[in-house]
Formats: structure tokens, sequence, C-alpha cells
């Protein structure tokens, strides 16, 4: 093996770490959203929805 081949493995190598430190840290800065929205979904999912705006009326008690 000679310097040729060694110098472009090692560029090899830390280009493929560098690709996997900067896709890690992106997934990492995203989880905060991704788990704000997995939450909002379950509690909406969980809480029954509002009657629309035309059914509240004529609800019992409401004002008419």
């Amino acid at each position: 093996m000679d310097w040729n081949s060694v110098t472009l493995l090692a560029l090899a190598v830390f280009g493929f770490l560098g690709l996997c430190v900067m896709l890690a840290v992106s997934l990492l800065r995203q989880l905060p959203e991704l788990f704000e929205a997995w939450h909002k979904a379950r509690r909406s999912w969980r809480e029954p929805s509002e009657p629309p705006v035309s059914q509240r009326s004529a609800r019992p008690g409401g004002e008419d």
C-alpha cells in the first residue's frame, strides 16, 4: 500500500465520519420539534373535539 492509497483511504474515512456527525447533529436538533408534534397529536386525539359554531347555540343551556 503506497502513500497515495493511504491518503485517499484517510480522506474517505474522515469524510464519512464527518457526514455521520452532521446527520446526527441535524437529527438531534429536530428531536424537540418531533416530540412537541407527537404530544400535540396525542392531545388532540384524546380530547373530544369542540362542536362546530352552528351547533354551539343549539346546545342545552346555550345562549339563543
